[in-house]
């Protein structure tokens, strides 16, 4: 482990009992909804849509839009900032972002674009689980997680 990671380990608070699904509503939501917008606005979808689509308010785009690439800032205001998603995974993101604006763009109804969100945000979480991203998470963020944790692949076998 290097010196940078052996700093950001003590930096992370840690704590117990806090299961992988409260830190998909916690964090990694959050941080979704920021990559998603971020592409969303390099590609000039406009600020309402973009709420709308996402289901946040218009000043929460605004603090999308002022956060420079997909890197976390150094000053963390909200929950949404607190997980990087990493690079390799943004391809994930913007296939969503391609469903999800094609539904927009043939102008369907609040229902089916909410059916389409819930979808994909659901398809990407299986993926960050898949990968072993939201292992990695837990482990960063709950301090109970033994390291070699199978939990949620094996189904607590």
């Amino acid at each position: 482990m290097s010196e940078t990671e052996k700093q950001h380990k003590k930096q992370v608070k840690r704590r117990t009992w806090l299961m992988p699904q409260e830190l998909e509503v916690w964090y990694v939501l959050p941080s979704l909804r920021r990559e998603m917008a971020r592409i969303m606005i390099e590609r000039k979808v406009p600020q309402k849509d973009i709420a709308g689509i996402l289901g946040v308010t218009e000043p929460a785009v605004t603090q999308y839009k002022k956060k420079k690439g997909h890197t976390v800032q150094k000053k963390k205001r909200a929950r949404g900032d607190v997980i990087e998603i990493p690079e390799s995974f943004l391809h994930e993101i913007e296939k969503s972002v391609d469903v999800v604006l094609k539904a927009w763009s043939q102008k369907e109804t609040d229902a089916h674009i909410y059916q389409i969100m819930t979808k994909e945000i659901n398809r990407l979480i299986r993926s960050l689980r898949d990968a072993g991203i939201m292992c990695d998470v837990h482990k960063e963020r709950c301090g109970e997680v033994e390291e070699e944790c199978r939990a949620c692949k094996d189904g607590g076998r």
